[in-house]
């Protein structure tokens, strides 16, 4: 990216005085990220010239060796001067500036002059002159990494557990890959400032994933010419081991992908690890077997992360997390009261983390955990189906709707045994609260979902009363009309980095 400054930019950046913050973020993330910040040489330098503070113009033209120089200016044609004042010293100045940008020699001109902004829609390139705070927030969104989070999970450097390396945790993993080598690996995770995910209960790590983006010739994958992300390691504790970690675990790397543009995730596992070889196939992981450099047979299990190479046309297990939204798939809004929403959709933005999260009461909420969840109702809706949208509303208290799941099964139970083993781990209610629920109902209706991702906005009350599909306010399984959804779709609710078209 290359951004030309302005003399404004380059005074604040450069002046004998306290810089203001946005200035340095802009710049400390431009130069991190090999964007070009450039100056103009026959443009700053002399407006710098005409400063009649003669030690500023000293320093700041001293500085000037620090920025890149926009080489090879053009100089502006009589049309592009034609339409703008160009008498003064100073709209020379400025129109040689923004000539560069109309020619397409940079891609932003930062500025804090309105006389320049506005000169620019002339030209229709006023999308592209900036103030320091818009380039600013055009960088952090292309360059900030957004890091997946959960309340129970904490995601830090590996050198903040640098204590546990010796503890009986570590113990599985040095047998598989010999004690000397894994301490190795470990101290050069360390040294590199390795990031990680950890649960840790009682002063003790439960469960940990280590993760890394790689470059081709790191990761050597088959076919792959391009960055990947690698989970180095993926353990959870014998006494965590049922609380559904590991697709914990899978659902932050899928939104890690999606946020940094990562189109391939993989992780090497040996044939014994057959309970996550089962849970990375039912997600759309393919196996790739190799020898590794000690001589032993290991498996790479390798999801693709590129929603255009998916060649499906239904929203199975195997696509996730991405899904078709066309018009031959069925929508529905299904409400849920606050005090389920909270435990069943744990990381969405309506609940809060809390100091208690790491007790073992919100520890062993295992379904705030999973990726396939059970929603359970007297619903008598039978148009539900296989792969159909599903959008939740957090009743009562909140009135949004926010998360974004897709159906895996729905079906009428009467009988407690059948009801227990579809839903345990999924859901919100207890056995003996089941139990109550089914003897009372004589049978209920059970929906088997997979959560997707939360909407980019909330569906607010205010706007869901404007809707034409919630005539009933969402006291039960609402069908959302496709007219509605595509008005809601075009206003930006969803994020489309999960759809496909």
């Amino acid at each position: 990216m290359k951004i030309l400054i302005d003399t404004n930019i380059l005074i604040q950046l450069e002046d004998n005085k306290i810089i203001e913050k946005e200035f340095s973020r802009f710049y400390k993330l431009a130069i991190s990220n090999d964007c070009k910040v450039l100056y103009h040489a026959n443009a700053i330098p002399k407006d710098i010239e005409r400063d009649k503070d003669i030690e500023r113009r000293k320093v700041i033209l001293s500085k000037l060796e620090k920025y890149e120089r926009l080489d090879n200016c053009a100089e502006p044609s009589q049309d592009f001067l034609s339409k703008i004042k160009n008498e003064k010293i100073n709209d020379q100045i400025d129109n040689r500036q923004l000539f560069q940008l109309h020619k397409g020699y940079v891609d932003y001109f930062i500025t804090q002059d309105k006389g320049i902004h506005k000169k620019s829609k002339i030209f229709g390139i006023n999308k592209s002159v900036l103030e320091v705070s818009q380039v600013l927030s055009l960088l952090e969104e292309q360059f900030t990494i957004k890091i997946p989070s959960h309340p129970i999970l904490r995601e830090h450097s590996l050198r903040e557990i640098e204590k546990y390396f010796d503890t009986e945790f570590f113990d599985g993993l040095k047998t598989d890959y010999g004690v000397d080598a894994f301490n190795s690996w470990l101290q050069k995770c360390i040294r590199n400032d390795r990031k990680c995910y950890s649960l840790i209960v009682d002063k003790s790590l439960q469960a940990l994933l280590i993760y890394n983006v790689e470059n081709v010739e790191d990761h050597q994958l088959l076919n792959i010419f391009e960055k990947a992300l690698k989970i180095c390691t993926l353990k959870v504790s014998y006494d965590a081991f049922g609380i559904k970690l590991g697709e914990l675990f899978l659902n932050k790397m899928f939104e890690y992908c999606i946020n940094q543009n990562l189109k391939y995730l993989y992780l090497t596992v040996y044939e014994k690890h057959s309970q996550l070889i089962q849970l990375l196939n039912k997600f759309g992981f393919k196996r790739q077997d190799f020898v590794n450099p000690e001589g032993l047979s290991e498996i790479r299990m390798i999801k693709c992360m590129d929603k255009e190479k998916i060649r499906t046309e239904s929203n199975t297990k195997q696509i996730h997390p991405f899904y078709y939204d066309s018009e031959n798939v069925n929508k529905f809004v299904i409400p849920i009261r606050p005090e389920f929403y909270g435990t069943l959709f744990k990381d969405g933005k309506l609940r809060p983390p809390t100091l208690f999260d790491s007790a073992p009461d919100s520890i062993n909420e295992i379904q705030g955990n999973t990726i396939l969840k059970a929603y359970i109702s007297n619903t008598k809706n039978k148009k539900l189906k296989s792969g159909d949208l599903l959008f939740f509303y957090s009743s009562k208290t909140n009135k949004v709707i926010e998360p974004v799941g897709v159906l895996e099964s729905a079906q009428r139970v009467n009988n407690f045994d059948d009801l227990w083993r579809i839903v345990q781990k999924k859901t919100v209610f207890s056995q003996e609260k089941l139990d109550e629920m089914l003897l009372e109902k004589g049978e209920l209706h059970v929906i088997i979902f997979r959560l997707i991702t939360y909407m980019d906005k909330n569906i607010s009350l205010a706007k869901i009363k404007q809707i034409d599909s919630f005539k009933n306010k969402i006291q039960t399984v609402t069908e959302l009309k496709e007219t509605d959804y595509l008005d809601l779709k075009n206003e930006g609710y969803f994020d489309k980095r999960y759809i496909i078209n």
